[in-house]
């Protein structure tokens, strides 16, 4: 199970990019936005959302003038979203079980827009399924907005298809709301053409292009929740003087501790872009032994030598080191995040 995970198991993957640095390519771990109690093991996901039948949900703006589509509902919008966000955090294997309840709770018939479970509500369910938290989707709205442009020799055509969905998560013995969020999520097109016909054909259908909205917030929505992977990239100078190339032959053996003490005798003796490129080079490595602390240090001596007055360098290798000290900052803070999710006691 994935709250166990306690260290990162990275492949580093080079490839060259340019004759005095390759680029590492590998994946973190990323947060979630909120962080669940780690004793809430298992989940069921409930559609307690009112009905949304609109009949101005699909507009139209042709060359300046607003005009309604067809009245296309799509009533499974929110169980699009909620099937979605199952099959991701089963994927993601973070909750030991996650149900849908089958019972669809806010009908237009006795419900109403924003009615949140009761809490005899959420203790009956909670029990059927016998998990220890509810996540409520309360509302699930969507709507198009379709733009044609006349741009004298051809039409420039958009498609916006938009949605917000209302969320609480609930502790399933206290009944208590531990989180509340609105989401809203937007998906694009874009398309030219000769007459306005053509520069909308390649658009998918309201119906279509309202459910692949719907499979992205479910499926996106899970970052919410549940820690995911984000793929990154980390240069890593092999040139510059005789030391960076020995130090990326022994990189290439494997042996990154030989290839350490390289990079630091030259920090202590190189001039201001060679110790900002060593430094570099030292803070990838520390990120990749795990000891982000010492990274994002490195890190900062890295941006600290390259923006040294009169320093030699280029603008490319100042902003690299930028972004390297700010995202190694980032993850050393999200590690504290991802040990509380995990349920790692913090020192």
């Amino acid at each position: 199970m994935l709250r166990n995970l306690i260290f990162l198991l990275i492949t580093l993957v080079l490839v060259v990019s340019c004759k005095t640095y390759e680029v590492m390519h590998y994946d973190v771990l990323r947060p979630a936005v909120y962080s669940v109690p780690p004793q809430l093991k298992s989940i069921v996901i409930v559609d307690n959302a009112y009905p949304f039948n609109p009949d101005n949900a699909h507009i139209a703006k042709v060359m300046g003038q607003l005009q309604r589509l067809d009245t296309v509902r799509v009533d499974t919008f929110s169980k699009v979203i909620i099937n979605q966000l199952k099959a991701e955090l089963d994927f993601r294997r973070f909750f030991d079980t996650v149900y849908i309840d089958t019972i669809k709770h806010n009908t237009a018939i006795s419900g109403k827009p924003l009615r949140s479970l009761t809490q005899a509500q959420i203790i009956d369910i909670c029990n059927k399924y016998n998990v220890d938290a509810l996540l409520s989707l309360d509302a699930a709205k969507y709507g198009t907005l379709i733009n044609v442009q006349d741009m004298d020799v051809e039409y420039y055509s958009t498609m916006d298809v938009g949605g917000v969905a209302y969320w609480q998560l609930f502790d399933g013995y206290s009944t208590e709301a531990l989180y509340a969020d609105a989401q809203r999520d937007t998906l694009y097109w874009d398309a030219v053409g000769a007459d306005i016909n053509v520069s909308v054909a390649t658009f998918p259908s309201l119906k279509d292009a309202t459910i692949e909205l719907g499979s992205y917030m479910g499926a996106t929505y899970a970052d919410e929740l549940v820690p995911h992977w984000e793929p990154v990239e980390r240069r890593v100078y092999i040139a510059g003087n005789t030391h960076f190339i020995s130090a990326a032959e022994w990189l290439s053996k494997d042996n990154r501790s030989e290839a350490e003490k390289l990079w630091n005798f030259i920090y202590q003796h190189g001039n201001s872009r060679e110790k900002g490129r060593a430094a570099n080079n030292i803070a990838v490595s520390m990120e990749a032994r795990g000891e982000y602390k010492l990274a994002m240090e490195w890190a900062f001596k890295s941006y600290q030598a390259f923006e040294l007055k009169g320093v030699k360098g280029n603008h490319d290798e100042r902003l690299s080191s930028k972004e390297l000290y700010t995202d190694l900052v980032r993850r050393y803070r999200d590690q504290k995040k991802l040990d509380v999710q995990f349920g790692i006691p913090v020192l």
